[in-house]
C-alpha cells in the first residue's frame, strides 16, 4: 500500500506531519512525505522517502492520501479530486469555509499541541488504541547530544512580522546570558544574514548554515534554544533540545507550541485589552521585556 503525506508548506509543519508518516510507515505502508525542505534532512530520517510538495502534479499512484490542510486552493483542489481516498486533518474547521467532513477527517483538540493530534488522529485512522509521537528523527552518530553545555541558539526571526519578537530584545537577553557565563548563537535564514551582522556587530556569532541538516547538527549539541514561533523551534523540539518560545497568543500556541518535547513559553500578560478600539495585543511585542524572557530561561534550567 502506498501512502502520500502532504504537508503545509512550513518546515515545522513538516517535522511534525512526520509524526502520521512514521506511523504508516510502522503499519507497512511505503509513504512518500510531501514537502519541500525535508529532503535536506534525509540523512536524519533513515528509512523515509521526500518530494516536494510544490512539483506535485496528481497523486494518482497512492492507494491513501493524508493532507494537512492550510485552507489554500491547492489543497481544496486534492480534496475535491481525492474526496473517496484523501484524509484531511483539519487545524481548525469551518462549515461553509470548508469541505464536508467525512469520517476520513480529523479535526484537532486546539489545546493540545499539534503533535499530539497528528499522532492521535493518524492511530484513529489506523484504528489503533496507543498513539506514537516518535517522527523517526534519528541523528547522525557523528554528533552527540547537547555536548555544548553553555551555549544557547537565539533564533530571532519568523516567517511574518506579526510573529516576531523585538529583534534588539533578542540581543539585550544574549547580553544577559553571556554575563552568566553562557554562549549565545544567533541563526538566522542565508537572506536574513546581512541584516543581522549589522544588528549584532560581531558581538555574537552568527554562523552560516547552508542546509538544514546542518542547523539540526549545530542544535542537537547545543544546550537550549530561545527564538520565536518558528520551524526552527520545531525542529529543537524534536531533536529533544530545550525551548523558550517568545510569542503573541497563549491560546494560539497551545495548539502551534514545539510538542516533541515541551518547552516553556512566554506571552504578553492576560490584562493586556484586545476589544475593538483598543487591540493592544496587535502590538505583543512591547509587553514583552527582556527580562521577563530571561527569567523564563532561568527557570527553566532549574526545572530540569
Amino acid at each position: 500500500m502506498k501512502a502520500a503525506v502532504v504537508c503545509s508548506k512550513g518546515m515545522g509543519d513538516g517535522l511534525m506531519m512526520m509524526v502520521a508518516s512514521h506511523r504508516l510507515k510502522l503499519e507497512g505502508y511505503d509513504v512518500t512525505t510531501f514537502q519541500d525542505s525535508l529532503g535536506d534532512l534525509q540523512e536524519w530520517f533513515p528509512g523515509h522517502h521526500f518530494s516536494k510538495r510544490s512539483t506535485i502534479k496528481n497523486l494518482d499512484d497512492f492507494d491513501l492520501i493524508l493532507l494537512q490542510n492550510d485552507n489554500t486552493p491547492f489543497s481544496f483542489n486534492l480534496i475535491d479530486r481525492y474526496r473517496e481516498i484523501i484524509h484531511v486533518f483539519y487545524a481548525s474547521y469551518e462549515e461553509g469555509k470548508h469541505h464536508p467532513r467525512t469520517s476520513n477527517d480529523r479535526v484537532f483538540n486546539r489545546s493540545h499541541p499539534m503533535v499530539i493530534n497528528i499522532a492521535e488522529g493518524i492511530a484513529s485512522l489506523l484504528k489503533k488504541k496507543e498513539p506514537i509521537l516518535e517522527n523517526g528523527i534519528t541523528p547522525p552518530k557523528s554528533l552527540s547530544y547537547r555536548k555544548d553545555k553553555k551555549r544557547v541558539v537565539i533564533h530571532p526571526t519568523s516567517t511574518t512580522p506579526k510573529r516576531t519578537w523585538d529583534g534588539k530584545k533578542f540581543i539585550t537577553v544574549a547580553k544577559k546570558l553571556q554575563q552568566d557565563g553562557y554562549h549565545p548563537l544567533f541563526s538566522v535564514s542565508p537572506s536574513e544574514r546581512e541584516e543581522w551582522k549589522r544588528l549584532l556587530q560581531n558581538r555574537f556569532p552568527l554562523p552560516e548554515f547552508p542546509s538544514l541538516s546542518e542547523l539540526a547538527a549545530c542544535l542537537y549539541e547545543s544546550y537550549f534554544l530561545i527564538g520565536n514561533e518558528s520551524g526552527t523551534g520545531h525542529l529543537a523540539s524534536n531533536l529533544g533540545i530545550p525551548t523558550l518560545i517568545v510569542a503573541a497568543c497563549p491560546k494560539q500556541m497551545a495548539l502551534w507550541r514545539p510538542g516533541f518535547l515541551l518547552g516553556k513559553v512566554v506571552t504578553p500578560p492576560p490584562y493586556i485589552p484586545n476589544f475593538k478600539g483598543l487591540r493592544l495585543r496587535e502590538k505583543w511585542q512591547k509587553f514583552i521585556p527582556p527580562y521577563r524572557v530571561v527569567k523564563a530561561f532561568q527557570k527553566t534550567l532549574k526545572s530540569r
